[in-house]
């Protein structure tokens, strides 16, 4: 794939990027299209992503917007970002003999660079401490579980933190796929706020490394629970 990134600055780039996006896997996973490598489970993902994203952009982008207009738009970027970007490379890049560099070019995405080495995905994990900071925060110090290195590692551009707020009876995620909230981390520490109605809930953290080049996901790291004080 390209040097440059593939994903879409400008908000209303990426918008238009989801759609498009959504448009093309709606249009070439009906009945006779061929991306059939697509499973019934993701082939609502993009559109999903983009429902989330576009009603904030649209809201944002209007000359009355407010203060929490703006933020709610960054917070959905920061979520569904991660996402598209996981889709993006599974389902397209990966997979060079079932979607074209035309079809890449069509929905707005960079065609594959053929120079460039492939890289697999991160092969080191996320290790997270959680601690209080003021009201309704948490702040999040990480490090690499592998060699206790609290710098990012060369081939990643960031981690991916997860976190789930938890009800009295609800149990642990196993992993960071039983979370939402996803959004890229790459200061060290990081503090992460909730809501007001979460305080004295447990709040499940995870995390797991992207690679720079390809956007790829490592393994989870373990979930770690805290209670927000």
């Amino acid at each position: 794939m390209s040097s440059k990134d593939y994903v879409e600055h400008s908000y209303s780039g990426y918008d238009s990027q989801l759609n498009l996006v959504a448009e093309a896997v709606e249009e070439n996973t009906k009945t006779g299209g061929t991306w059939t490598h697509i499973p019934d489970e993701n082939k609502t993902t993009v559109k999903a992503l983009y429902d989330d994203f576009h009603p904030r952009h649209v809201a944002a982008e209007n000359p009355s917007r407010s203060k929490i207009d703006v933020e709610e738009r960054i917070e959905a970027r920061n979520r569904t970002e991660p996402l598209f970007r996981n889709f993006c490379q599974r389902f397209f890049y990966d997979v060079p003999d079932l979607v074209t560099d035309a079809q890449l070019e069509r929905m707005n995405l960079r065609p594959r660079d053929k120079t460039r080495t492939i890289h697999g995905k991160p092969e080191w994990r996320v290790a997270l401490e959680v601690e209080p900071s003021k009201t309704r925060t948490h702040t999040i110090r990480w490090h690499v579980a592998e060699t206790k290195a609290k710098a990012m590692p060369e081939e990643c551009n960031g981690w991916v933190l997860v976190y789930k707020v938890l009800g009295s009876d609800d149990p642990v995620p196993r992993d960071g796929e039983e979370m939402a909230h996803s959004q890229l981390v790459t200061r060290n520490p990081y503090v992460v706020e909730h809501k007001s109605e979460d305080e004295g809930k447990r709040i499940a953290y995870c995390g797991a490394f992207q690679s720079r080049s390809r956007g790829l996901m490592g393994d989870w790291g373990e979930v770690v629970v805290a209670v927000l004080s």
